[in-house]
């Protein structure tokens, strides 16, 4: 059997600090497996820190010189496993493995803190997809001490795997970067600002993907409310059913569309190149629209549209970024006849290349198909439409012409066969316990808002399970909780409900960490790119639990609600220096209510207590020392007792936002309040 190591130990691999190293791989039964690690040729890793030195210690290690070495014998099912003593934050390293007369040399790795990163499509997010909002990192990155293994997402019902199918370690600069997820780049580029070492990230997420599918079988026992998870489970591990609902998958939709393409009238007669058949018997529309608030309302099928815009003599000619925000579903646009870019489901952004010698001086036409699958068709309001290059730039919003192509009945639904309850942990999770880790990071959630399991009961079970696996009980948990977001939603509970669960998994979830984000989300878009101040947010909880940072790390957090006089008073932590701020949404706070007992909702006045801390730590001073702070929540004219108070318990902020001095916003809450000292 020829000697092989396991895919997570390749070159450029980044190898957990202060553990012991395993060696995982395949050998052959009986033969002797040595390795050793050496000392390869230093590099600089970031200013400051230099590869050659051993930053716990200051100590420096001669180039070539063994730091660590170990054997075993191969057992009988040729899988091996040995260890090597625990090193300290540095490198490069090389790592040869020998049986007999086959080696296996592994060059270029490092000793630092290695992440686990997880979750849905806003982990999925990556650089290229911000590369609008971020271009000159993009550009510029250059960080060996900055890497990734990113997992490419696989689904397995049979039971976990041992080993990754896919992924290879990267290091971050411009030609890799593109690929690495926006959050975990963010994430690990803070770290290594706050703390020197390299910092390396696994990623294994899936967007669309519920926390269930993070969730082994063994996770979801004991409980009969998932069940029905575990009978859908054991469905897809035959393989003959999933091949069938993969077959349906491909089938149904391909020919749904070429049925509606069939039929199209502006396929058979080129709209695209004679937008004046759309104009001569189409209908006026103003972009951009949701089409329920127009006489497309409801329609599924293909829809034509078309526009003129003027251009002036020194844009012509010249290549030029056409911006389109977002539309429901699918879309193929042109200019002046030709295709420049189509873009196959809702969710990405609208950005597309104009090449040149295309646009011309004066009259130009845009053009667009849109698909719409489900009667839900739009373009998203709020977003930018418009054409530019450095010469100027062409407003596209206003009124267009619109005609339909083809009516016809829904797309068949998707049976999305990687979400299903067990298999990305199978798939996908599972081979990652062989690697120490310094902790994980978790940004899911917007999959569960419509699901009716307990969102906080799942998040324990996920924390406990993989902590269990990873043999830490103390193994830190940071996660982002959902952001502002409203465009797709028709009911205004279940987000701030499950915020809500997520906010109360940090009094039941010990080393665990809260970003919060409510200010850093788009109303319209449900992956927004502000995706480094997320990244910054983490980073701190990390730094300050893991590493000494002193920096103030979460926003105001309410700690008890308790009726007063002067109306309901809740006692804050991480308070000082509280103000509120907003970048769109004025200066005045308009998301604080107080529940009655009848479940009446009033809009509640703020005000905000500041008094003497007695230097004892008292609820609400954070530090011994510091002054209490407190918000007081009132309303004149509120019938009853408040049995409640809530803060940006809504999808969508409504006013200002609420920060501490070191500019971290409040976690939005519903809270109980208290009467007479007790609980209520």
């Amino acid at each position: 059997m020829k000697l092989k190591l396991s895919g997570f130990l390749s070159d450029g691999a980044v190898l957990q600090k202060d553990e012991r190293i395993p060696v995982r791989g395949m050998g052959t039964p009986g033969k002797r497996v040595r390795a050793v690690l050496k000392k390869s040729a230093a590099m600089t890793l970031r200013a400051g820190f230099h590869s050659g030195e051993n930053v716990n210690s200051g100590e420096a290690v001669t180039e070539g010189e063994t730091v660590a070495s170990g054997e075993t014998v191969v057992p009988g099912d040729g899988r091996f496993c040995l260890e090597l003593d625990p090193l300290p934050a540095g490198g490069p390293y090389e790592l040869c493995v020998t049986e007999e007369e086959n080696s296996v040399t592994v060059s270029d790795l490092l000793i630092g803190a290695v992440w686990y990163v997880s979750g849905q499509s806003n982990i999925d997010v990556d650089m290229e997809r911000c590369r609008d909002s971020y271009p000159e990192i993009i550009e510029s990155c250059q960080d060996d001490g900055l890497r990734t293994f990113r997992i490419t997402e696989h689904a397995d019902y049979h039971g976990p795997l041992d080993e990754p199918l896919t992924g290879e370690w990267k290091k971050a600069g411009p030609e890799s970067i593109p690929r690495f997820s926006a959050t975990g780049y963010f994430f690990a580029r803070a770290l290594r600002e706050m703390t020197g070492i390299p910092v390396g990230f696994i990623q294994a997420s899936l967007g669309g993907s519920r926390i269930t599918s993070w969730l082994s079988r063994e996770m979801l026992e004991g409980n009969e409310d998932y069940r029905p998870l575990l009978e859908e489970a054991e469905r897809y591990a035959d393989d003959a059913f999933l091949a069938e609902v993969i077959r349906q998958n491909d089938e149904g939709p391909k020919a749904w569309k070429e049925s509606l393409s069939a039929a199209d009238e502006g396929r058979r007669n080129a709209w695209e190149k004679h937008p004046e058949e759309i104009r001569r018997n189409g209908t006026r529309v103003l972009l951009p629209c949701f089409f329920r608030d127009t006489e497309l309302s409801g329609f599924i099928g293909s829809v034509w549209l078309t526009r003129e815009f003027v251009l002036p003599p020194e844009m012509a000619g010249k290549s030029a970024g056409l911006w389109l925000g977002t539309m429901v579903d699918s879309d193929e646009v042109y200019i002046n006849g030709v295709k420049v870019g189509e873009t196959a489901y809702q969710y990405p952004p609208r950005k597309y290349r104009v090449p040149e010698r295309l646009l011309r001086a004066g009259s130009n036409t845009i053009t667009i198909r849109l698909v719409v699958e489900n009667g839900e068709g739009r373009f998203t309001p709020g977003k930018g439409y418009f054409l530019f290059n450095d010469q100027g730039v062409s407003d596209l919003k206003g009124t267009w012409f619109y005609r339909k192509g083809a009516a016809c009945g829904p797309i068949p639904p998707t049976d999305f066969v990687n979400w299903k309850a067990t298999g990305l942990f199978n798939g996908t999770a599972a081979p990652c316990f062989q690697v120490p880790v310094e902790g994980m990071v978790w940004y899911q959630g917007e999959a569960n808002t419509h699901q009716p399991y307990d969102y906080l009961d799942l998040m324990k079970r996920y924390v406990n399970g993989y902590r269990k696996l990873w043999g830490k009980e103390r193994l830190p948990f940071y996660y982002v909780q959902l952001p502002n977001y409203d465009v797709d939603l028709n009911q205004d509970v279940q987000w701030p409900d499950l915020r809500e669960k997520q906010r109360r998994a940090l009094e039941e979830i010990p080393y665990s960490g809260m970003a919060v984000t409510m200010d850093l989300g788009e109303d319209n878009d449900l992956h927004p790119h502000g995706k480094m101040e997320i990244g910054r947010r983490l980073a701190l909880l990390a730094a300050h639990d893991l590493y000494g940072n002193e920096a103030e790390c979460t926003g105001p957090v309410p700690v008890r609600a308790e009726v007063t006089d002067e109306g309901v008073r809740i006692s804050l932590a991480h308070a000082e220096g509280l103000h509120v701020a907003s970048l769109e949404k004025g200066s005045t706070l308009r998301d604080a209510e107080l529940v009655a007992e009848d479940g009446s909702v009033y809009q509640a006045r703020v005000s905000v207590e500041v008094s003497a801390s007695d230097g004892e730590g008292k609820a609400g001073s954070g530090k011994n020392g510091e002054n209490e702070v407190c918000l007081i929540f009132s309303c004149s004219s509120m019938k009853g007792k408040p049995a409640e108070v809530r803060y940006a318990y809504h999808n969508v902020m409504h006013g200002a936002t609420i920060y501490n001095g070191a500019g971290l916003p409040m976690s939005p809450f519903a809270m109980r309040v208290c009467q007479n000292g007790k609980d209520r």
